[in-house]
């Protein structure tokens, strides 16, 4: 089967209300920042043996198909895309947008929340040292610490600082993101 790709209605709709409160050339860094992330996770599927069967991008990020890997290739798979955001950094000085936005995305995703890139690393990783048993419960433990921290700062960032909304709101969506990526309805995304 040959690959494919589907861009959801939902990022579609969340590009234009983008467009509407931010510069086109900041969207525009950013939707190259995400290019490049999820270029970097296919390329490191191939390179690792594995073939992507289809790609969905959507609100929520994107979820790659891909034929089963080892736990160790899988991790490499899973840090390839924050690799890429970061190596955008050596290029800030030509494209200081992109760098920006790469590298705050790759940090982002680099969160050891599942189903984030960190969090993905962070079960393979875990996987490769501990039993089943005892590495979903150190993951499990670790993604709540990092959880509870994330909503402090929301708190903190709209209480203490006077942000305004922003930063509970995003804290709260990376905890929606954390809940629907345990809902076992599809093969793991990337």
């Amino acid at each position: 089967m040959g690959s494919r790709g589907v861009v959801g209605g939902g990022l579609l709709l969340f590009l234009a209300l983008a467009l509407l409160l931010l510069p086109l050339n900041w969207v525009l860094a950013a939707i190259a920042a995400a290019a490049i992330h999820e270029s970097s996770h296919y390329a490191a599927v191939r390179l690792c043996g594995g073939e992507a069967h289809w790609m969905h991008i959507g609100l929520y990020g994107a979820q790659m198909e891909v034929r089963l890997l080892t736990p160790g290739k899988e991790l490499l798979c899973a840090l390839a895309g924050p690799l890429g955001g970061l190596l955008l950094l050596l290029f800030a000085r030509w494209f200081p947008r992109t760098a920006i936005c790469g590298g705050l995305h790759a940090l982002f995703n680099l969160l050891p929340v599942y189903p984030l890139d960190g969090g993905r690393a962070l079960r393979c990783g875990v996987e490769l040292l501990l039993p089943v048993e005892i590495g979903d419960k150190v993951c499990n433990v670790i993604e709540w610490i990092c959880l509870i921290g994330v909503l402090l700062l929301g708190i903190y960032g709209t209480v203490a600082l006077h942000l305004g909304l922003l930063p509970i709101i995003l804290s709260f969506s990376l905890v929606i993101r954390a809940f629907r990526g345990k809902i076992p309805c599809k093969p793991m995304p990337f």
